[in-house]
């Protein structure tokens, strides 16, 4: 499952990201732009992801990544899914930040990400 976090409707990253995901096997979810937190958890409850990817290209929309994560806990859900996060702002150092489980510097490395995670 993929998305675009509130407040960000850049989404041409991850649309590729997304493309390459499918093209490598996998089923994607793509929840398009501006997907608030709450449209998150709802939608990791209905399709019980192995991986949420979060995109933001504005820097002021980052903080969403946090407050998504945090709400997978509050919700008793962060341990059925692991976490993915990029973006041209997105550092490694920003995934550890959030508590994310991967990152991807661009879309090929995402994949590959992707790919490690699920193993």
């Amino acid at each position: 499952m993929i998305g675009t976090v509130e407040g960000d409707l850049h989404d041409i990253g991850k649309n590729l990201v997304a493309m390459l995901l499918q093209g490598a096997g996998f089923t994607v979810v793509n929840l398009g732009a501006g997907v608030t937190s709450a449209q998150f958890v709802s939608a990791v409850k209905e399709h019980s992801p192995a991986i949420l990817g979060m995109s933001a290209l504005l820097t002021t929309t980052l903080p969403h990544m946090g407050e998504t994560i945090q709400a997978l806990k509050d919700e008793g859900l962060r341990e059925s899914v692991k976490v993915m996060v990029g973006g041209a702002p997105v550092t490694q150092a920003w995934a550890d930040e959030v508590g994310a489980d991967g990152y991807g510097a661009n879309a090929g490395m995402a994949v590959e990400r992707a790919k490690a995670l699920v193993r």
